[in-house]
């Protein structure tokens, strides 16, 4: 019993689920321009998709890659923090979005960045100088538990693939929506788990301290 207790399984193991998020990451890159070249775009254009599509996976590739490298722990909040200027960015880029194609998949977009945004910052920023600094302990960021943040995701990403499923006028849309969904969902897990970590961790020091 005690050896089945102290093995987890891959979506309960953060070491493990971060591993699986660095290859399904290099996997999209690879995929999407593999799709690019079979389209015949040519050099030019392949290469201009591989940063307008990709550029957010390979800022998070790099992202997952540093903390994975035991020297760049000790800047794990710093990491954490231009992590989430990217989220910040994505976010004004769907809200700027909604004015170009107003509709379900681009308004689920918005609420999908917006929430992983604020999990992010509640999740990675609580302990931090800036927290205090910005005082965003007054924002209701804790009026949700990390469990509805992650379902919440989870459901709102399956909502946008359906609509963009619906919406694909190609094999190439439907895999890639497919892809970015899996990839959004297992980036929710990670944040949730290292959530639970805090929160066990926190209520750990509150027991040794009576």
């Amino acid at each position: 019993m005690e050896k089945i207790n102290k093995e987890k399984m891959w979506y309960d193991n953060a070491s493990l689920l971060t591993t699986i998020i660095i290859i399904f990451i290099c996997f999209i890159i690879l995929i999407s321009q593999a799709f690019a070249v079979n389209n015949n775009i040519g050099f030019i254009n392949t290469f201009r998709s591989l940063f307008n599509h990709n550029s957010s996976y390979i800022i998070a590739l790099i992202y997952f890659l540093l903390i994975k490298n035991q020297r760049f722990q000790k800047y794990f909040n710093i990491v954490n923090f231009l992590f989430i200027l990217l989220y910040f960015l994505n976010s004004f880029a769907a809200f700027l979005t909604i004015f170009q194609s107003f509709g379900i998949a681009s308004l689920g977009s918005l609420f999908l960045n917006v929430i992983l945004l604020c999990y992010m910052i509640y999740t990675f920023m609580i302990d931090t100088r800036l927290w205090k600094e910005f005082k965003l302990n007054k924002l209701p960021f804790d009026e949700f538990k990390n469990e509805w943040y992650y379902y919440s995701i989870n459901i709102i990403s399956f909502v946008v693939l359906f609509v963009n499923l619906i919406a694909a006028i190609n094999f190439d849309g439907v895999v890639l929506s497919l892809f970015d969904t899996i990839y959004i969902c297992l980036f929710a897990r990670y944040i949730y788990l290292y959530k639970n970590y805090e929160n066990k961790k926190k209520e750990k020091i509150k027991k040794d301290g009576k």
